[in-house]
């Protein structure tokens, strides 16, 4: 492997004019400079930057936390372009990627301590906001940066970005009523009681008020009472859920009891490959690879966190397909 060492021999020079040099010391000459990279470019080497960052107490990764749950998060479109987003703005500052994921909140924390205590790991992104959530109270006692993927608990000044889920919501579900002329809907969500959701619930009972129509809620979770819902409610003509996933599977509950097929559905995330369902599907794209560098950039930005939303706190549009 190629030192600095070999870079310093073949230019003639010592090992600390070489540093300075790649470095763009002012001390050392431009025309020093341009020679000595220049040869460490045609050379093939490459600064050991987790070093360098380890010299300082820090790593040169970011720790990525999932949300902890028994559905397998990773091979979500979505979070895969929420990396993508982060994973372009750390090659530009020459840090990597390190993931935490887990079932049970327990091992999430255990993981982000081992990261921050072992692998020295200073910076976070948290694909999710909860309240009182034990990771981010953890990041918080230790003074480490982070940022999280939807907004915060009032509580708390994070850092976060975020689409503006109510409007999101009152625009899915204006495209439901006035689009796909749905006239008895149900909204459908998770079992998780996450704050995004709550907001795009919101949205839609405001739609939903102004055109007369009675909020039917249906939790996921367990089939069994999914399906009790179903029996109960065959007048349901169209769905609005939380995020593509949900609305496909209870779309397939639905079709499994009554045969329908361009079954109307709008959702969120626009995560689902073309003709996967045949559904009737409207997706609400959130642009996550888009959030994921946002975020990025966040975290590396000297703002500090405040009470109302600016670049330091960030919205990201959403467009409905």
């Amino acid at each position: 492997m190629l030192t600095i060492r070999d870079i310093a021999a073949k230019a003639g020079v010592s090992v600390s004019t070489a540093s300075r040099a790649l470095n763009n010391n002012p001390r050392i000459s431009q025309a020093t400079r341009d020679r000595i990279q220049k040869l460490a470019a045609a050379e093939g080497y490459l600064p050991n930057y987790n070093a360098k960052n380890l010299t300082a107490g820090e790593a040169n990764a970011v720790g990525v936390v999932f949300p902890n749950t028994e559905r397998v998060l990773s091979e979500n479109p979505f979070y895969i372009d929420l990396l993508r987003g982060i994973n372009a703005q750390l090659v530009q500052r020459h840090y990597v990627l390190s993931v935490a994921i887990s079932s049970t909140a327990e091992e999430l924390l255990a993981n982000v301590k081992s990261m921050v205590a072992q692998g020295k790991i200073k910076r976070f992104i948290l694909f999710y906001a909860h309240q009182d959530d034990p990771i981010a109270d953890y990041l918080r006692q230790q003074h480490l940066r982070f940022v999280t993927i939807g907004q915060p608990d009032q509580h708390h000044n994070d850092f976060f970005v975020d689409n503006d889920n109510l409007q999101a919501g009152i625009g899915g579900a204006t495209f439901l009523f006035d689009q796909l002329h749905v006239k008895h809907p149900v909204f459908v969500e998770s079992g998780h009681h996450w704050a995004y959701e709550q907001q795009r619930q919101e949205g839609y009972d405001r739609v939903a008020a102004r055109f007369n129509v009675e909020p039917l809620v249906c939790k996921l979770g367990d089939a069994t009472r999914v399906r009790a819902f179903i029996d109960q409610h065959p007048e349901i003509d169209g769905i609005m859920a939380t995020d593509d996933f949900n609305g496909i599977e209870f779309y397939r509950l639905f079709r499994e009891k009554y045969g329908v097929s361009k079954f109307p559905v709008v959702s969120f995330n626009h995560s689902l490959p073309e003709g996967l369902t045949d559904a009737d599907l409207h997706s609400v794209d959130l642009f996550p690879e888009k959030m994921g560098s946002a975020a990025a950039k966040l975290l590396f930005s000297d703002r500090e966190p405040i009470d109302t939303p600016t670049p330091g706190q960030i919205r990201i549009p959403y467009a409905i397909n």
